[in-house]
């Protein structure tokens, strides 16, 4: 990858001066930071822990150390102070971290309008946290009918990677959860309830509601922690009232996984009520009694969708949809701020 910055304190000098070479010889490569390094440098700052963060950039933690304390000798800066429990980042670590999540924003945004200016369709990557549930899909499906110019592509990342990659443009959109950072929008696009599934010969699946206490004695099959949150949710959820979660051993992502699982006729899954009508004729969804929601937001980096009449016009779309279907009123706000 070729270098952002290229980083000296010494003048380069003229070929007069040196009589043998051009003087662009002279700038030092070796202070050179490629957007991989910079990536390093914002995952870090981020995270505060070499482990999650060499998980989050795919590489083994003593070479993500490595590769730190090279940036740090090319620039000759301390970046981060390293303690037995944590990774700080220092007065200019965090300067070049949030310039790395800007530089990668901007070449996103230059590839963009490259393309754009080629006159190709504009490629929005969207990230859905749970694609098996028929909420998101319903919004895709309206953006990709009523935005044709747009290429969608949809996918699902861990969760620790979904800000970062909105902040620096590597994502038009997530569906999701709440996200926040400095600089993202959202239009909250529904609350929709928590039920439990379970296959049709489970006793909890001819119940109209079922409480904590019906699910309590019964293991509850495990999301996978690195792409999901959902299970810090239910623990806290199942202690706030006074009750302890008895997770599987295996861990699964996503509920088309699920179902195999669920035929012991004992596991049970936490989900929300969009579960696909395919799925319906092996399991039962069971709404939680008192009831209980998770909010769906659409949320974008403020930069990227200003330039881009297909963002806005995916943001529209997608809050027209939840009006519609009774979800939400979000579509209301959002046109006002752009009014």
């Amino acid at each position: 990858m070729g270098s952002l910055l290229s980083l000296t304190d010494h003048p380069a000098k003229s070929p007069r001066e040196t009589n043998t070479l051009p003087w662009n010889i002279y700038y030092v490569h070796m202070f050179d930071l490629s957007l991989q390094e910079l990536e390093y440098v914002a995952a870090l700052a981020d995270e505060r822990n070499f482990t999650r963060t060499a998980r989050r950039v795919h590489m083994a933690q003593p070479a993500l150390s490595q590769a730190i304390k090279r940036i740090e000798r090319r620039l000759g800066v301390r970046l981060f102070d390293r303690t037995s429990r944590r990774v700080i980042p220092t007065v200019a670590g965090e300067v070049l971290a949030a310039e790395a999540v800007r530089i990668h924003g901007s070449v996103h945004q230059a590839v963009r309008r490259t393309r754009q200016a080629a006159g190709q369709p504009e490629h929005m990557r969207v990230h859905v946290s749970e694609p098996s549930l028929t909420t998101p899909r319903q919004i895709l499906a309206a953006i990709r009918a009523h935005v044709p110019r747009a290429a969608v592509n949809q996918t699902t990342l861990p969760q620790v990677v979904v800000r970062d990659q909105l902040l620096s443009g590597g994502l038009s959109f997530s569906i999701a959860g709440r996200i926040f950072g400095p600089g993202l929008e959202e239009v909250h696009l529904r609350d929709e309830s928590v039920g439990v599934l379970v296959s049709r010969q489970h006793s909890l699946a001819d119940a109209e509601q079922v409480t904590l206490e019906d699910v309590a004695p019964y293991p509850l099959l495990s999301v996978d922690e690195a792409m999901s949150g959902w299970n810090r949710w239910v623990g806290r959820l199942f202690e706030d009232h006074n009750h302890q979660a008895q997770w599987t051993e295996e861990s699964i992502f996503g509920v088309e996984n699920a179902m195999d699982i669920l035929e012991d006729d004992t596991t049970v899954l936490l989900t929300l009520e969009s579960v696909s009508k395919e799925h319906l004729d092996r399991v039962a969804w069971v709404p939680l009694d008192p009831s209980r929601t998770v909010p769906w937001y659409l949320t974008w980096e403020r930069n990227c969708a200003g330039g881009s009449e297909s963002m806005v016009a995916a943001i529209q779309i997608a809050t027209r949809v939840a009006e519609g279907r009774g979800w939400t009123r979000g579509v209301a706000d959002f046109e006002r701020r752009q009014a």
